[in-house]
């Protein structure tokens, strides 16, 4: 049974994980909201096009229409407009994923990982990215592996020593296998065609 339990909440957790990466596009300071923003600016609606699959885009075109007429009045109609248009193009970007949309959050810092990523597209390297992958796989499997070996070293002493194997066992054991499984999956998600 605690098995069961420790299996369920390692999946949560990985799955947790997965839509956290997945969520900086519906942030008023992610790159979807910023491409609304300035395609506003700009009235260039191709500037924001991209962010949206075939389905969504008549809908994104005609939010962008009318909100390219209440922009340009200034003042707090610019601003209503643009927050419109932004949670608009947001929702429908994360149509196009196949994700949820859960209202536009307010800005955030990228987390690391992201923020390499993103510098990766801009440099045209991705050897930052690659270390920053190896160096955090290399510790947590090495911290789960270790764990799992001492408590295997006392198993036998005790029905408690024995479960602590167990747990730490299937920490490490499922912990290797989801991380494989996600790396073999490849992206959970994306603006399909």
């Amino acid at each position: 049974m605690r098995s069961k339990i420790t299996l369920g909440i390692l999946a949560a957790a990985v799955l947790s994980l997965t839509q956290l990466a997945g969520a900086h596009c519906d942030r008023v300071n992610g790159p979807v909201a910023k491409a609304a923003r300035k395609a506003l600016k700009n009235n260039n609606f191709k500037t924001v096009q991209i962010w949206v699959g075939k389905k969504q885009e008549d809908e994104l075109r005609s939010a962008f229409k009318r909100c390219r007429k209440v922009y340009q009045k200034q003042g707090a109609s610019r601003k209503l407009a643009r927050r419109y248009f932004m949670e608009t193009t947001v929702r429908l970007h994360r149509a196009a994923e196949g994700m949820p949309y859960t209202g536009l959050k307010p800005a955030h810092p990228l987390p690391k990982d992201l923020k390499v990523a993103e510098n990766a597209l801009t440099t045209e390297n991705a050897d930052e990215v690659t270390r920053l992958l190896k160096n955090e796989i290399e510790q947590n499997v090495n911290k789960w592996h270790r764990k799992a070996v001492q408590a295997k070293a006392n198993k036998d002493e005790s029905v408690k020593s024995g479960r602590k194997w167990v747990d730490a066992y299937v920490k490490y054991v499922i912990y290797v296998h989801k991380l494989y499984q996600k790396i073999q999956a490849g992206p959970p998600h994306g603006v399909g065609q």
